[in-house]
């Protein structure tokens, strides 16, 4: 007992002071090894020893030690991708997270239908979906088919949305389940370029024809010292309009703020002249200019 107590009082002496300079000079090291990576070498190495060997007392010897086998472990050894654990809080997203240092990568894959509907979307996701009622920046209405056939019809519609999507440019189906009414399609991000975008679609016919979907992009950038990813929605919002452009049908409720607003509600109501406050469409018919 007396020979195990006697080799643990070196660790135990350690003062805070020898623990606080092992970890500068690690942070040092480290720091030296991202500007000239050739400098830590084991030569470098045995000399640093050497001098910590001739210059320390012993408990601090074997706090440097420590240090310094600390910072070998971590140059040897690159660390592994970890799961993202605080990101949404919602595990069936399956994220995981890459880091450079410059920027953090978390890769999602938050596709698939939960209770017959599309997912909603994270804060920090590129994303719109119907499913998205408590995200207003991240919510898109439903779409429904004009021509009474397909509003007749739930399965030519979905042959139609099939087909609106498969012609998409940069698509790829990747999933259909013509029975379920639901199909998955992938393509390129904007951000990043070498990322993926998940477009998916159902049908629902419950009360009416309608097209529930979600567009999100797999990968978030973080740039340091951003907490914020960088912005990608509005490549979702172009490609989404591409299709329903293809398709032909016209969004549930009024028409969302943008260049089209006007003529969309002029076609659609009749009312010429309008405006969006607040989540208000307001407006009212133009007054004549008065003859001379």
């Amino acid at each position: 007992r007396t020979g195990a107590w006697s080799r643990l009082t070196p660790v135990r002496a350690l003062k805070c002071t020898d623990i606080m300079l092992a970890a500068s000079i690690a942070a040092a090291l480290a720091a030296l090894s991202v500007a000239r990576p050739a400098v830590i070498g084991s030569e470098a190495s045995r000399q640093a020893l050497a001098h910590i060997h001739h210059t320390s007392s012993p408990h601090r010897r074997a706090a440097l030690h420590a240090g310094l086998s600390l910072l070998s472990a971590s140059l040897c050894f690159p660390p592994l991708a970890a799961r993202a654990a605080t990101i949404t809080g919602d595990v069936g997203r399956k994220c995981t997270t890459a880091s450079t240092p410059s920027a953090t990568t978390v890769t999602c894959q938050g596709y698939g239908l939960a209770g017959g509907r599309v997912r909603s979307c994270a804060a920090d996701e590129a994303c719109l979906s119907t499913s998205a009622i408590s995200n207003p920046s991240k919510f898109a209405p439903p779409w429904s088919p004009i021509s009474a056939q397909e509003a007749a019809d739930a399965a030519r519609a979905w042959r139609s949305v099939a087909a609106a999507v498969a012609e998409e440019p940069g698509l790829r189906i990747v999933e259909q389940d013509d029975g379920g009414r639901y199909l998955r399609a992938t393509g390129p991000s904007a951000v990043p370029t070498d990322g993926t975008d998940d477009v998916e679609f159902v049908l629902r016919d419950d009360g009416g024809v309608r097209l529930l979907y979600r567009s999100a992009t797999r990968q978030s950038v973080f740039l340091y010292p951003l907490q914020q990813p960088v912005s990608n929605q509005q490549s979702h919002i172009d490609r989404l309009a591409s299709i329903r452009r293809r398709l032909g049908w016209e969004e549930a409720g009024l028409p969302v703020d943008g260049p089209d607003l006007g003529r969309a509600m002029g076609d659609r109501y009749s009312v010429p002249t309008v405006t969006r406050w607040f989540g208000l469409e307001l407006g009212g018919m133009r007054v004549p200019d008065e003859e001379d």
